[in-house]
């Protein structure tokens, strides 16, 4: 039988903050106010959501398309790329996640966007969230993917259950590819969190969160977001460079760019 294709069913939009504060090796962070969406995709045949934007898998002000993420370059639709990525988490964690996906992403504006990471829940046929994918980028233009997963006894991942992982990929030069991250994600229809904090042994070195009220936008909305939060892209850009200036004025050691890890994945069997 031929899988269903997930379509897209729901957008949705916040107004959040953006928190990113290091202990170690140096203080140092900052607390920004920030835009993203959530996309939901789904094999219920629902009507297609009616928005103005953001354009999906297409050109606009404000647009998110499936080319922008993904394990290698493609030029697939939202349609076909969610089916196979589903295809794919299946095959990765032997579970049958035939429910809701949600995408919480920061949304393309004025033609650009860096998403330091993107989130992929994945449901499985009773809507529980039973995977979550990390979608890393890395201000050198490399990608890496964290896959948690838990006992299927346990609660779902998006109700505020701690997870772990190894850190395998470069993200910033004040740190090294050493040590663990320590995730909690917490999500409901209205609002939404992810929280990732950096361990080096026992010692906490790193904490950063995003978080929002969820709304269905209108166009209303999105032209106070585009007063609000045009740049907001541009500004995270801004923001990393300013901030690791200011870590090489405070001292921090600097650490080189390794390899990227020879595999794409980081999966673990996670408990809490």
């Amino acid at each position: 039988m031929a899988q269903e294709r997930f379509q897209l069913s729901n957008v949705k939009l916040a107004w959040g903050l953006v928190k990113h504060h290091r202990s170690l090796p140096k203080p140092n962070g900052f607390t920004t106010g920030a835009c993203f969406v959530r996309l939901t995709f789904s094999t219920l045949h629902e009507p297609k959501p009616a928005h103005a934007y953001p354009v999906i898998d297409g050109r606009g002000l404000v647009s998110v398309s499936a080319s922008n993420y993904g394990f290698e370059p493609h030029a697939l639709k939202f349609p076909e790329f969610v089916t196979e990525l589903v295809s794919k988490v299946e095959a990765k964690t032997g579970r049958s996640l035939q429910g809701e996906v949600h995408l919480h992403t920061f949304p393309k504006v004025f033609g650009y966007v860096f998403n330091p990471v993107s989130f992929w829940y994945f449901h499985d046929e009773a809507q529980q969230c039973r995977a979550v994918m990390c979608e890393v980028n890395n201000t050198f233009g490399e990608r890496h993917f964290y896959l948690l997963t838990a006992p299927e006894s346990q609660a779902p991942l998006n109700k505020g259950m701690l997870l772990h992982a190894r850190k395998e990929f470069h993200v910033s030069p004040f740190f090294p590819v050493s040590g663990r991250y320590e995730f909690r994600f917490a999500s409901s229809a209205n609002r939404t969190m992810a929280r990732i904090n950096y361990f080096e042994g026992s010692i906490q070195q790193l904490s950063t969160s995003v978080s929002g009220e969820l709304v269905h936008p209108n166009t209303l909305l999105w032209g106070k977001t585009l007063l609000k939060y045009g740049w907001f892209t541009l500004a995270v850009i801004a923001k990393i460079h300013w901030q690791a200036v200011k870590l090489l004025f405070k001292g921090a050691k600097f650490h080189g760019k390794p390899a990227p890890p020879r595999q794409t994945i980081t999966q673990t069997e996670l408990e809490a």
